[in-house]
């Protein structure tokens, strides 16, 4: 089940981890890697495992997932102290570039604890459909600022020259058939436009959800990634049309305004209805929506 937003929040700073699981993001990730110096990696681990294991204060919602370190010897000793959490729902697992340390995340961490995939080089975007098809992994990730380097780009600010990789992701997971993609987050946190933009950008491209950086971030990235009430009315006229036409033996039809309506078009319009299920927007059985007050123009 892809999530709309995931905050970070470095595990090195213990005093934050409250502060982001009220942050209104639909998921938490605790930082083990990017945001935690060399000297500090031992105690943030430590300090994730303490707050993970606290079973009468932590919340159950929302989901709380760990960034691990893919690196010998730290990765292994970070997932054997997280195995046992049942508090933790999954773990992102940064710089794949292939199955073999997916395989050893296998052997290491029980099956009800989901793995994020990140791709982030060369070497990984080359074996994306082998890793987005590895038995462990539930998501993938894009983490462009590595992937950017490793890469030797110049992207503009839009980042259209990343279009093509991005598909990439978003191709290798429909294909795999595991949840649709994690996008990057976006960098400068007081450009709320370009976020916006970037985002709905995303949206189009066929990922989930995306990553972020600051809490200020997330009301954007929630109410892009939630469908509007128009989008769920649109859906839910289709799929009772659709019903309809059935009953009288037709598998194509043109709606009211004047569009083919198959089976395929349809499907899209299934998947708006359980993203808005999901997010408590409506009560549905696919055939027919009940909307609730909240769309893409409300704060998700």
């Amino acid at each position: 089940m892809t999530l709309r937003s995931y905050l970070y929040a470095p595990g090195n700073r213990p005093e934050l981890f409250e502060k982001a699981v009220a942050s209104g993001a639909d998921g938490v990730i605790l930082d083990l890697e990017d945001s935690v110096g060399s000297g500090e990696k031992t105690s943030a681990a430590q300090h994730v495992v303490d707050y993970l294991s606290d079973r009468e204060t932590l919340p159950t919602d929302p989901p709380i997932w760990v960034r691990v370190n893919n690196r010998p010897g730290l990765l292994e000793d970070e997932l054997t102290a997280l195995a046992g959490l049942e508090r933790l729902a999954g773990i992102s697992l940064p710089k794949v570039e292939g199955v073999a340390v997916l395989d050893r995340v296998n052997q290491l961490l029980p099956e009800r604890v989901s793995v994020l995939g990140l791709i982030e080089s060369a070497s990984g975007l080359t074996a994306v459909a082998e890793i987005a098809s590895h038995r462990r992994v539930h998501i993938l990730g894009l983490g462009e600022a590595d992937l950017i380097s490793d890469l030797r780009m110049s992207p503009s600010p839009e980042r259209v020259e990343l279009m093509a990789i991005r598909i990439n992701l978003v191709v290798a997971s429909a294909a795999a058939k595991i949840d649709q993609p994690v996008g990057p987050a976006f960098i400068d946190i007081r450009d709320e436009q370009g976020l916006e933009r970037s985002t709905e950008l995303l949206r189009r491209l066929g990922f989930g959800g995306r990553s972020a950086v600051h809490p200020n971030q997330l009301e954007i990235i929630n109410r892009v990634f939630t469908p509007s009430e128009s989008e769920i009315e649109a859906a839910g006229e289709l799929i009772q049309s659709l019903t309809e036409e059935s009953e009288r033996a037709t598998a194509v039809f043109v709606d009211s305004q004047g569009k083919m309506v198959d089976e395929a078009v349809v499907r899209s319009a299934r998947h708006v209805l359980e993203v808005a299920t999901r997010l408590g927007i409506v009560d549905t059985n696919l055939s027919g929506t009940n909307l609730g007050q909240h769309g893409r123009g409300s704060s998700g």
